[in-house]
């Protein structure tokens, strides 16, 4: 018998009209989902008249147990669809112990792009930063831990987190900390009713004390140490940028780094391409070992 396969379906985030043409049609045809809620599943069931279908509550706590009944439809033929509460699943919710053990046993995984808090925050923040954004999802709950995992952004990454609106204000506060007093994206209550998406600071932000609703976080790369290195940049003469490229990628080699991940620290400080600066210093490494 033919493996049935397992449709990864992004929903909407709030506004039941943020859904696409293909994940309705897709749920249409499915007789087996996979909930984080299935309460939810039900009012977007009734909505878009989607038809009688099999729910699996499938949340943190009870994944062990049921996964091996829904991977069991599958084998049988059935077409199963893996959903969220909201948005696309598996970027911040359960249900990755499915999807691991389908790849591992050959089942066909088939995702259905839809909205999502990050990409929807992102796309309303006007950042731009050189080394792309971390995703932290939720902080873990304990300081240090998360005060780790925000040291793990380099200066010119952005950052994106989830947060509780109770525990936004205790969350600004650790990051103004640990990053400065860097620019910030609110997106709360995306594409719903109260939706507010507002430009402020890590300071200001700690001090607010009354939100309701999800928050998406954005905060800006750390801006400051790239321009001044990019003004520097700019009046260098050509011999002797070669020579602060030069210098400045023995010193991180002689760190650990790699000489990729040097040019890439490199590009970064400097605002150039990593690929111009990667060749550029296996060029002067090379001139240098054949005077030697």
């Amino acid at each position: 018998m033919e493996k049935g396969r397992l449709f990864v379906v992004g929903l909407p985030i709030g506004n039941l009209k943020d859904i696409t043409l293909r994940a309705i049609e897709v749920l249409r045809k499915v007789k087996y989902v996979v909930c984080e809620d299935t309460r939810s599943f039900k009012k977007l069931i009734s909505h878009y008249e989607l038809g009688s279908k099999r729910l699996f509550s499938f949340y943190r706590g009870v994944e062990g147990e049921r996964v091996e009944k829904i991977l069991e439809f599958i084998f049988k033929g059935e077409d199963v669809a893996l959903v969220s509460e909201a948005g696309t699943p598996l970027v911040s919710d359960p249900g990755a112990v499915l999807v691991r053990l389908a790849h591992e046993r050959g089942i066909q995984i088939i995702p259905v792009p839809g909205p999502s808090a990050l990409s929807a925050a992102i796309s309303v923040a006007g950042f731009s930063p050189r080394a792309g954004f971390l995703f932290l999802g939720f902080l873990p709950r304990k300081e240090k831990e998360a005060e780790e995992l925000i040291k793990l952004a380099p200066p010119a990454s952005g950052i994106v987190l989830f947060e509780s609106p109770k525990r936004i204000q205790k969350t600004a506060k650790l990051l103004l900390r640990i990053l400065g007093n860097r620019p910030c994206l609110l997106a709360r209550e995306l594409t719903k009713i109260h939706e507010e998406v507002s430009l402020t600071t890590l300071s200001e932000l700690s001090e607010r004390s009354e939100l309701k609703g999800e928050v998406t976080l954005v905060i800006a790369p750390e801006e400051s140490i790239f321009q001044e290195a990019q003004k520097k940049r700019e009046k260098l003469s050509l011999p002797e940028l070669l020579k602060m490229l030069k210098q400045r990628g023995e010193e991180l080699v002689s760190k650990g780094l790699s000489k990729k991940e040097a040019a890439r620290l490199l590009a970064e400080e400097l605002g150039l391409k990593t690929g111009e600066v990667y060749e550029t210093l296996l060029l002067l490494f090379k001139t240098e070992e054949s005077q030697g």
